[in-house]
């Protein structure tokens, strides 16, 4: 909370879908928010393209100067690769603020809708990845970028792991267990191929396990947990993993469940977090008003319960609550966006969650 007793939020609506289905959760956020009492502030600050266009740049200092007053971020898809060559950031503007801001923990849960014909109907896992290192080049050295050509026909990639990083993500993945009531966290790893870098990672958690006698770890390599999970899936409901094999094993769940289009997402510290969706830019639908704003609502709902974790404000709970169960009913009722087979705009899909807020109990 604010010094004036509002919980703040920084707003950075992204390219393509992106302010479309920003302006959205914003709406239903408030909506939540107002139906439990909970004072919200909003800064809205440029990101992508547009800022490009009036800074030179997909990340301006304007918009880091917000970031680092607010305690809560909501931030629309960003594009990957379709930046101007001379934007200064050289990548993904998403890599860069996790990076620089420590956000270090990345936590997906997937759960299959019936509206995308899963395969895996009961499917529901929960995907926690480290976000500052591994083989993302832009995230894995402290002056420069891990990718490198020393001929013309020759590149490396470098997969830097530290101690520090791993510490930090144990104790979050131990706490985010405890938080949720898990009893077990599976750790997919590839130590028999990286010994050293895996090693930390595992030593980690081992280190602190003594401090969570309550939840026991299981050790399971990357290829054997991707190949088990789709034909045991109940045994694994938490999954902690470095950067890119958490990136893909998330994906692959989504994919089980039915796509990444309603998939939700956060990018958290111990001080700062960040509701992303899992999707894209959709820039073929843009300005449209096709687009589903579901992820975004339900990663801004993870921001509110992150909140609540950190602050134990019970209203950042009951607003989170509100605003999942108005969007499951609200798809539920048919009242969908057309990737989901129905005939709302986006528009009108969060008028009729906002609708199903005010009726839910508090």
């Amino acid at each position: 909370m604010s010094a004036t007793g509002k919980l703040n939020f920084a707003v950075m609506a992204g390219d393509g879908i992106g302010p479309e289905i920003t302006d959205v959760t914003v709406d239903v956020l408030q909506a939540a928010a107002s139906r439990v009492g909970l004072p919200i502030g909003l800064e809205r600050c440029l990101v992508g393209l547009r800022a490009y266009e009036k800074h030179k740049t997909t990340l301006p200092q304007e918009t880091l100067d917000v970031l680092k007053e607010h305690p809560g971020w909501i931030l629309g898809p960003t594009s990957a690769g379709e930046y101007p060559k001379d934007d200064p950031m050289r990548g993904h503007p998403s890599g860069y603020l996790r990076r620089n801001f420590s956000l270090f923990a990345n936590v997906r849960p997937v759960k299959a809708w019936p509206q995308l014909n899963p395969l895996i109907p009961d499917l529901d896992i929960t995907v926690i990845r480290e976000n500052t290192e591994g083989f993302y080049p832009d995230r894995n050295l402290a002056w420069g970028y891990g990718e490198f050509m020393p001929t013309k026909d020759v590149a490396l990639s470098l997969r830097v792991i530290t101690q520090v990083a791993c510490d930090r993500f144990a104790r979050f993945s131990f706490e985010y267990a405890k938080a949720t009531g898990q009893s077990k966290i599976s750790i997919a790893h590839k130590r028999t191929a990286l010994p050293q870098t895996e090693g930390l990672f595992i030593g980690a958690f081992e280190r602190l396990s003594g401090e969570y006698s309550d939840i026991k770890l299981e050790l399971l390599r990357v290829d054997t947990f991707s190949s088990a999970m789709p034909r045991d899936h109940r045994k694994y409901p938490l999954v902690a993993t470095t950067n890119l094999f958490g990136d893909i094993l998330s994906d692959q769940c989504s994919g089980l469940a039915g796509g990444v289009g309603i998939a939700p997402s956060l990018n958290a510290s111990t001080t700062q977090a960040m509701s992303q969706a899992v999707h894209g830019t959709a820039p073929d639908i843009a300005g449209k008003g096709l687009a589903n704003p579901s992820a975004l609502i339900l990663s801004t709902a993870m921001l509110l319960r992150w909140f609540y974790q950190n602050n134990g404000d019970a209203r950042c709970k009951q607003a989170a609550d509100l605003m999942e169960q108005s969007v499951r009913s609200t798809i539920d009722s048919g009242n969908t966006t057309p990737d989901l087979g129905g005939k709302a705009t986006t528009g009108s899909f969060g008028k009729a969650v906002m609708q199903a807020i005010e009726s839910q109990p508090v």
